[in-house]
Order: structure tokens, then sequence, then C-alpha cells
């Protein structure tokens, strides 16, 4: 498994908005992919949001990274938003409930 972990820097009084519009519209997205495992956002606050994308494969994540970019520029332009981290790679240990 792989995963994508993106770290945004958010107006605080825009969360909402944001969170509403990546469950709308970005998350049947990229749940199309082809390998795609599970999407989250994470509110950390002070306006920051954690995402991580998980998929079966490299081609998964990197595919999901591209849809969240074009996202970002496509459908968040009005909104003050910025990425400032950004990694992939391979899960090295996984445990669910």
């Amino acid at each position: 498994m792989h995963a994508s972990i993106r770290k945004y820097k958010v107006d605080p009084s825009q969360i909402d908005e944001v969170s509403r519009r990546v469950a709308d519209t970005f998350v049947p997205r990229v749940s199309a992919v082809s390998g795609f495992v599970g999407y989250y956002v994470v509110d950390a606050g002070n306006g920051i949001l954690i995402t991580v994308t998980l998929g079966n494969d490299p081609g998964a994540v990197e595919q999901s990274a591209e849809i969240a970019a074009e996202f970002v520029r496509d459908e968040l332009s009005e909104i003050e938003i910025e990425r400032v981290e950004a990694a992939h790679g391979e899960v090295t240990v996984s445990q669910t409930a």
C-alpha cells in the first residue's frame, strides 16, 4: 500500500467551506482512481489541514496528487489556501481495528 500526505494552510474561517467542497467534489473524483483505497482530511487546528490518500500502488497516489492540484486550482481559486508540504511513499506499517 502507498500513501500521499499533503499539508495545507487555510484561512481558519474557510475550513468548513473547504471541507464541504472536498467532500462534495474532490472525493468522488479521487475515489474513482484505479487502486484507490481511502482518503482522509484532518483539521489540525490553526488553519492547518492534512490530507491522507491511500492507494494500492504508487500510480494511484501519484494520480491522486495530480487530481488534488487540479482541484485546488480549479475549485478553490477564490479561497486562501496554500499547499505547504507534500510527500508520498510506501506504507511500511499498517493496522486497523
